[in-house]
């Protein structure tokens, strides 16, 4: 399947069958989101992977109670370690000196560069981290379609309270649900809007 027959079909599930999701094609999803691009390649996506129908329930409750999150077989808490901007940055800026993309001033300009950073210094990188953990989530949606298997976005949940539920360390922050299994049903595309819409200025 290619990318465009993969955007065409991708559907938000919110009925899965019970089959359970061979650990093959999980591997494959991960795989997709490891391959995701990230800003100055910190990579801060981690993943849970909640199987155990207890834990998934006390989720949906934290989540307004969408049923569908504990009836996929697998359900997935995708966090962003912000952690991960805390140490290799001056590893990463040489992958990017490297590679061309900065020259050597990168090292005097890029901020904090070699700051130990705490707490809350690193509440800083939610916004960004939460971006880039949002592209590795996508292409494992993408993925997911090319594999026969469905997912769903769901960000309408209680975050602090779901990391309490799985004892997550401060350093996990909370980007998305996303249950994954094989599609119980087929949903036609909602609604788009036009592409004159969506470009809002062209300048030559």
């Amino acid at each position: 399947m290619d990318v465009k027959t993969a955007l065409i079909e991708r559907r938000s599930i919110r009925k899965y069958k019970s089959d359970p999701v061979p650990e093959d094609l999980l591997q494959e999803l991960f795989e997709a989101a490891r391959l995701a691009p990230s800003g100055t390649n910190h990579q801060p996506w981690r993943f849970v992977v909640v199987k155990n129908q207890t834990i998934k329930e006390q989720i949906r409750e934290a989540a307004f109670n969408q049923k569908f999150l504990s009836e996929a077989p697998i359900l997935l808490v995708c966090c962003a370690d912000l952690s991960s901007y805390a140490k290799n940055t001056r590893k990463r800026v040489q992958e990017l000196v490297d590679a061309g993309v900065f020259g050597p001033e990168a090292f005097d300009n890029y901020p904090g560069i070699d700051q130990e950073l705490d707490a809350n210094a690193l509440k800083g990188f939610i916004p960004h981290a939460m971006l880039n953990v949002a592209l590795a989530i996508e292409h494992i949606a993408l993925r997911a379609v090319s594999l026969g298997l469905g997912t769903c976005w769901v960000q309408l949940m209680k975050a602090k309270k779901i990391a309490q539920i799985l004892e997550l360390p401060d350093n996990l922050v909370i980007t998305a649900l996303m249950p994954v299994g094989f599609p119980d049903q087929s949903p036609p595309l909602r609604p788009r809007i036009n592409i004159e819409e969506i470009v809002y200025r062209v300048l030559e």
